[in-house]
């Protein structure tokens, strides 16, 4: 083989392997532009798994206190209606007690 044979041949084989660098140099940005994007768009649906999630908590957690909140309101209600019950029971015992009292007073 001639030399200038193979200085040709060994700047064809630089010359490949310049181009191949550039290939993989621009496949490795579009990769990495690609990567960054799915990244972005998973944090975005991840995020919006979340806003969902929490907004479905907090509708819950206010359902379940308004919940709570009646039955404690109708046990109250309950409670004061079975006391003022009890007390109109109580007041008429008293009165005619009262009553006896003061007619036992006027007729001694």
């Amino acid at each position: 083989m001639a030399r200038d044979d193979i200085l040709s041949k060994i700047k064809a084989a630089e010359a490949d392997a310049k181009a191949a660098v550039q290939r993989a140099l621009a496949e490795k940005e579009t990769k990495m532009a690609a990567a960054t994007t799915e990244a972005a768009n998973l944090v975005k649906s991840a995020e919006a798994d979340a806003q969902d999630y929490y907004d479905k908590s907090v509708a819950k957690a206010e359902s379940d206190v308004k919940s709570k909140k009646q039955s404690i309101i109708q046990s109250g209600a309950k409670n004061v209606s079975s006391m003022s019950s009890n007390a109109g029971t109580k007041l008429d015992k008293a009165v005619e007690y009262l009553m006896k009292e003061f007619m036992g007073l006027l007729h001694a």
